[in-house]
């Protein structure tokens, strides 16, 4: 049967997915604090797998983070678990850890495979706790042999703390969105350490790889990649099978995404994202380039954009930002000018409001279907 887990901490959790999946169960992961996946997984709740044919070797089912508003269930096998695991472990082979430090939720796939089921495979005492403050992530790295699980989020927060301590002995893991190559580079120039980014989704799994400040990435073992006219095609073993929204649809294979690629030799460049592409000007524009550029600026921390149309107007579209930071050093005149002269001398019509905070998943993924408090 489905069984939705109840919200305790994180240990609780652990024991709680594994005492479900030994028992036959088929756990539903999602963050409780968005609406739309709490009611889909309660809507499965009702139904027993008998009822999809198709599911009978269901081990969990996972939905993504849901920040365009729609979150999907994907279904995961034992073997689509055991798969890549396999594939990890190959990769990390020769490294020697004594604990594994993980600061991200288990019910996101990153976070049940890296957090969970990898250090269970290498022997790993697993560290983990709800919440954690930045400086305690570096004071737990420098204790021991230590594999590290983390975000964008929280590599970004240690970057500015003033510490210069040696992690020659932690191997950082970091997913749920790419660092750029310079932070990354800045990041193990600072501890002393490596950083590996992993590129993927629920759907697909891990896709990819690349460490520190390099900006190819290079597919794990077993994942075939291709192009279909310019979007990036994957085939592997850890793709799944079904999808659930409002009933359960196969995936087809190759699996299509939606991130926009550049073939590299044998890896590939993410150029962009079709779901987050705008057209301003007449010029198709990366939101996310867009915030990234103004999150670069003197005085902005985090920075989120949303694209308006008026077909009936002259100008055909705005652009609403909303920033955090310190508005005494922001100068929106001076702002507007730099996304003038950055993106092509395009004029974008644009609003500037300051927030004290941009909501966010469990995973520190901004969310799009709502602005901010």
């Amino acid at each position: 049967m489905f069984m939705i887990l109840k919200s305790t901490d994180k240990m609780t959790q652990i024991r709680n997915i594994m005492d479900a999946m030994n028992v036959g169960d088929i756990p539903l992961l999602y963050d409780k604090a968005m609406t739309t996946s709490r009611e889909k997984g309660e809507y499965l709740a009702q139904f027993t797998p008998d009822v999809f044919d198709e599911l009978h070797n269901a081990a969990a089912l996972f939905f993504t983070s849901g920040t365009s508003g729609n979150p999907i269930g994907v279904v995961k096998t034992q073997e689509h678990i055991e798969c890549e695991i396999h594939a990890h472990t190959r990769w990390l082979e020769g490294e020697y850890f004594e604990q594994c430090l993980v600061t991200v939720p288990f019910f996101h796939i990153y976070g049940f495979l890296f957090g969970l089921a990898l250090p269970m495979e290498m022997g790993l005492e697993i560290v983990t706790k709800d919440d954690f403050l930045p400086h305690e992530i570096l004071n737990l790295c420098s204790s021991k042999p230590t594999l590290c699980v983390t975000n964008p989020v929280f590599v970004r927060a240690m970057l500015r703390l003033h510490n210069n301590i040696n992690l020659s002995q932690t191997l950082f893991i970091s997913s749920s969105g790419p660092l750029e190559a310079e932070e990354a580079q800045c990041f193990e120039e600072k501890y002393f350490t490596r950083l590996i980014q992993l590129y993927g989704s629920s759907e697909t799994g891990g896709i990819a790889i690349r460490s520190g400040g390099n900006s190819i990435w290079t597919p794990l073992d077993g994942v075939s990649i291709s192009s279909d006219e310019g979007l990036l095609c994957v085939e592997s073993p850890f793709v799944s099978q079904w999808i659930f929204d409002q009933t359960f649809t196969k995936i087809t294979s190759p699996h299509r995404t939606t991130d926009i690629i550049e073939m590299v030799d044998n890896g590939f460049k993410i150029t962009g994202r079709a779901s987050e592409l705008v057209k301003i000007g007449g010029k198709r524009l990366s939101i996310i380039e867009i915030e990234t550029f103004l999150e670069k600026m003197e005085g902005i921390e985090e920075a989120l954009g949303f694209v308006e149309y008026h077909p009936q107007q002259l100008r055909g579209e705005s652009l609403t930002l909303y920033l955090v930071g310190d508005e005494t050093k922001i100068h929106k005149t001076i702002l507007k000018k730099a996304l003038h002269d950055h993106f092509g001398g395009i004029h974008i019509e644009s609003k500037i409001m300051m927030v004290e905070k941009i909501q966010k998943t469990a995973m520190g993924k901004k969310i799009r279907s709502r602005l901010v408090t």
